[in-house]
């Protein structure tokens, strides 16, 4: 298992979240702590150990963040919900 830090800006926009996004938001958490390195993709293609980005909710949602594999740890950095 990975272990999660979310940004306080992260928090905030999960905070207004209308409900279904919050639900796939949600399912996007769950894989991150089980297989980051399998949710979405790069950020920038360049450098595929760098920040990756996942949409969600049919694109409705844009999820950024990093992974730091020797201490199982991922950052959410950034999410974006239109």
């Amino acid at each position: 298992m990975y272990r999660l830090q979310v940004l306080d800006e992260v928090e905030v926009v999960v905070a207004d979240l209308p409900t279904d996004l919050l639900a796939a938001f949600a399912e996007v958490r769950t894989a991150l702590e089980v297989s980051p390195w399998t949710v979405g993709e790069p950020l920038n293609q360049a450098r595929p150990g760098g920040l990756r980005a996942a949409s969600f909710a049919s694109g409705r949602g844009l999820l950024v963040f990093g992974i730091i594999e020797r201490d199982r740890l991922v950052t959410l950095v950034q999410l974006t919900a239109i």
